[in-house]
């Protein structure tokens, strides 16, 4: 696990939602269905943070490219 992929995914996400305790109870409990129902912790600890990379980066793409912005903005959604 590199040292700098939490770092990289928590300024990403940072981008997404504001409230940083938000981001922490994210990054240990949420489920993302999307990547096998894994937390992005898990998935940093088994050597897969490239993909919650992607995943917010994505996120933000979808962001950035709506013709309404609005003041509310979230983290990729855990089901």
């Amino acid at each position: 696990m590199g040292q700098g992929i939490v770092r990289r995914i928590f300024t990403l996400a940072e981008r997404l939602e504001p409230d940083r305790k938000a981001i922490w109870e994210w990054l240990f409990h949420a489920q993302i269905e999307t990547l096998g129902g894994c937390t992005a912790m898990e998935l940093i600890f088994a050597d897969r943070g490239e993909q919650v990379v992607v995943l917010l980066e994505r996120a933000l793409r979808d962001e950035e490219g709506t013709a309404v912005v609005t003041d509310t903005r979230r983290l990729p959604r855990a089901h």
